[in-house]
């Protein structure tokens, strides 16, 4: 199996808890896709690609053994569906890539306004809380 492209919007993103899970990407580089971004109150964001928003990811380059691990990550294909979506990048090209959608928002989901994981209200309060 050769390369693949995955847009990644959440903890596997450059700088996020998981990224490490596909730190050999060969490529990452800023992307929007369209759908709605949501906050599930468990520390990690789920995407639908129902709605109009803009949300902003990373689109990676990756191999089938780090898809593979990207897989066991995201719990597919119970948990997280995988499927193929456009991707926009900066320049306004655009690519086809893998994209994981929850399968099942859980009741207390909220949609994340402007479409950035990294500016949901709910990760601004968690950096801003002290610890003990």
């Amino acid at each position: 199996m050769q390369n693949v492209l995955v847009v990644v919007y959440g903890t596997l993103m450059t700088g996020e808890p998981n990224a490490h899970v596909a730190a050999d990407a060969l490529c990452r580089e800023p992307c929007v896709i369209t759908g709605t971004l949501y906050d599930t109150n468990w520390g990690f964001p789920a995407f639908v690609p129902e709605g109009d928003t803009r949300v902003k990811g990373e689109l990676l380059e990756v191999t089938a053994a780090t898809l593979a691990a990207m897989d066991r990550l995201e719990g597919y294909p119970g948990f997280y569906d995988r499927s193929m979506i456009d991707v926009q990048l900066p320049d306004g090209s655009r690519r086809r890539a893998w994209v994981y959608s929850m399968r099942r928002l859980p009741e207390q989901a909220w949609a994340i306004p402007g479409g950035a994981w990294r500016d949901a209200p709910s990760r601004a309060a968690r950096r801003q809380t002290p610890r003990q």
